[in-house]
């Protein structure tokens, strides 16, 4: 009987490690997600901020 109930607790902690790696995983692609998506988004951003800046200047130098 000892040895079921050491087996069972050592099969729910093996369970819960890999609970815990998936938890880990997910949480990882999750940041990877994220960081793609806030990139992408600031060199938007930034690709916007210097086509207005350029298009400025080109104007700017027309008009003089």
């Amino acid at each position: 009987m000892h040895e079921l109930m050491s087996y069972r607790r050592y099969g729910r902690a093996r369970s819960l490690r890999r609970d815990r790696a998936l938890d880990r995983n997910v949480a990882t692609e999750l940041w990877f997600e994220l960081g793609r998506y806030v990139a992408t988004e600031l060199l938007l951003e930034l690709g916007r901020y210097v086509a207005t800046e350029l298009w400025l200047r080109s104007d700017r130098a027309l008009a003089t």
